[in-house]
């Protein structure tokens, strides 16, 4: 090689150098841009899934007060439908009470009588019915003894004797027990 060449192979080298270094240059602002890019997309992403999130937590938040009132509601609504029934027996006695002020207080035993029967049927519509009556068989899970009294006339050993207060069964869950008399079993 010349003299003259070499200094040419120096100055390409040199251009060549400028040129991979222009390259990867080129190269690495191409990939940061692009990871940029790549960057907003995600973030954008991001912001869409976090939208999505607080307006599903909304979503079920109100779904929830929704329900917490519809219950509230429907349980309004069942006291209701309770209450009423004892409203036709209330102004039963009422009107019982007026009668007995009016006319003589023994007249009134059949009216309360029917009021009893009346509210037995309010009852038994919303599924109450009563249990322990007398000359019923005792049932432990139906009935809470008070006192037991000794077998003899008329007296069937194991059933209910008396009764002081009936007992209340709804389907199959019981209410309250009733407080009855039992004849000695033994």
């Amino acid at each position: 090689m010349t003299d003259e060449q070499r200094p040419n192979d120096h100055e390409r080298h040199a251009r060549e150098d400028d040129h991979d270094e222009r390259s990867e240059v080129d190269i690495l602002r191409d990939e940061l841009r692009a990871a940029s890019e790549r960057l907003a997309v995600l973030e954008a992403d991001h912001q869409a899934c976090l939208d999505k999130m607080l307006r599903a937590r909304a979503d079920l938040e109100n779904t929830r007060r929704r329900h917490a009132a519809e219950i509230a509601r429907a349980r309004e609504a069942g006291i209701d439908a309770v209450v009423l029934p004892m409203l036709a027996v209330y102004d039963d006695l009422a009107r019982a009470l007026q009668a007995a002020d009016s006319a003589d207080p023994a007249s009134i035993v059949p009216g309360v009588r029917s009021v009893r029967d009346t509210l037995e049927r309010s009852l038994e519509g919303i599924g109450v019915t009563r249990v322990g009556n007398v000359g019923e068989a005792f049932d432990p899970g139906h009935h809470e003894a008070l006192a037991v009294v000794p077998a003899g006339e008329g007296r069937e050993p194991g059933v209910i004797a008396e009764v002081f207060e009936a007992g209340f069964v709804r389907g199959e869950r019981l209410v309250r027990p009733a407080r009855v008399v039992v004849v000695d079993p033994a």
